[in-house]
C-alpha cells in the first residue's frame, strides 16, 4: 500500500511487521525500571527462570539483544525444556540477522506444542519475510482458525504473502481480508488493503462498494470521494467520476475553517481541482 495516500492508515499498518510478545504479569512500570526490579529480584533468586524470561524480554524489547541473549539462554541452561525462553531467543536470533536459526528454533517449539500460537506467528513472519509465501500463509491459516479473536495484522500478512505467492492472487487475498471484517468488524486497515487490491484487479464494481463503505465509517468524506472518482475514472465513467470530484470539493467546504486552511486541505482541494480540469486521468491503484 501507498501510505503517501492513505496517511489515516499508518496507526494500524505498521504492526504488521513487528512479533507482539505478551509481557509476563511480574513487574510493573517503565521498561527500565521493571529491569531495575527484575535485577534486584534475580540478585536473591538468581536461578529463577521466570524472572530470567521476563527480564530477557524486557531487554529485548529495548533492542539489547545481548542482554537478552543472556538471561533466555542461562534459561534454557536451567531448564532445557522451557520453550518460553526458546521462542523468545528466536526472536532475538532473528534480530541478530540470523533468520535460518531462528526458524529451525521455533520449527522445534511448533514440533513439541502445535498449537503454541505465539511460536506460529513467529515462523509464518519468517516465512513470509523469507520468500517463502506459500509456508507462509499456511501458518497464518492455522493461526486464523485457532484464535478466537486474532489481532487485524494477521489478516494483513497473510494477505501480503497470498500477493507475494502470485499478483493474480488478488481476489483470494481480498476474500481473506473480508473473513477478517466478518470476524473483527470493519477495521479501517482490512478495508483499505481489500481496494487497493480491487483496484489493482481492476474490480471497479467491487471497489466502489469498498469505498462507499469507507466514506460511511469516515470521519472526513473528502479524501475519499475523491478516491472514489478516481475509482470512477479508471472504469472510464468520466460523468460519475466529476460528480465524485465536486461531491470531494463540497466536503471539503463543509469542513471547519481551521480545517480547510490546512496544507493537507489545500494540497488536496488542488489535486481534486486539477482532476475537474481533466488535467489528471486519476492514480494507478497502489500496490499492497
Amino acid at each position: 500500500m501507498n501510505l503517501s495516500r492513505h496517511p489515516a492508515a499508518l496507526v494500524t499498518l505498521i504492526l504488521s511487521i513487528a512479533v507482539w510478545i505478551p509481557h509476563p504479569a511480574g513487574a510493573h512500570g517503565t521498561g527500565h525500571e521493571v529491569i531495575t526490579a527484575l535485577t534486584a529480584q534475580l540478585a536473591e533468586r538468581p536461578n529463577d527462570t521466570a524472572l530470567l524470561v521476563e527480564r530477557g524480554e524486557q531487554y529485548l524489547s529495548h533492542a539489547d539483544l545481548p542482554s537478552a541473549r543472556a538471561d533466555l539462554e542461562k534459561a534454557l541452561r536451567i531448564d532445557p525444556k522451557l520453550d518460553a525462553a526458546r521462542i523468545r531467543l528466536a526472536v532475538v536470533t532473528r534480530d541478530e540477522g540470523k533468520p535460518d536459526e531462528a526458524l529451525r528454533m521455533v520449527s522445534g517449539v511448533l514440533e513439541r506444542q502445535s498449537t503454541n500460537h505465539l511460536a506460529r506467528s513467529i515462523r509464518a513472519d519468517l516465512y513470509a519475510s523469507a520468500g517463502r509465501p506459500a509456508e507462509a500463509v499456511a501458518d497464518y491459516n492455522t493461526l486464523l482458525v485457532t484464535q478466537v479473536t486474532p489481532r487485524p495484522d494477521l489478516f494483513l500478512s497473510r494477505a501480503r504473502a497470498e500477493m507475494a505467492i502470485s499478483s493474480n492472487r488478488w481476489a483470494a487475498a481480498v476474500r481473506g481480508l473480508d473473513q477478517g471484517i466478518v470476524r473483527l468488524g470493519p477495521v479501517p486497515s482490512l478495508h483499505l488493503l481489500a481496494l487497493d487490491l480491487e483496484e489493482q484487479g481492476r474490480d471497479y464494481k467491487a471497489a466502489l462498494r469498498r469505498v462507499d463503505t469507507i466514506i460511511e465509517m469516515a470521519p472526513r468524506t473528502d479524501r475519499w470521494l475523491m478516491r472514489r472518482g478516481d475509482i470512477l475514472t479508471a472504469a472510464g465513467r468520466m460523468d460519475d467520476a466529476r460528480k465524485a470530484y465536486r461531491a470531494a470539493l463540497a466536503a471539503l467546504d463543509d469542513l471547519p475553517e481551521s480545517q480547510r486552511r490546512t496544507i493537507a486541505s489545500t494540497e488536496l482541494r488542488k489535486d481534486i481541482e486539477a482532476r475537474l480540469a481533466g488535467k489528471s486521468s486519476g492514480v494507478e491503484p497502489s500496490r499492497p
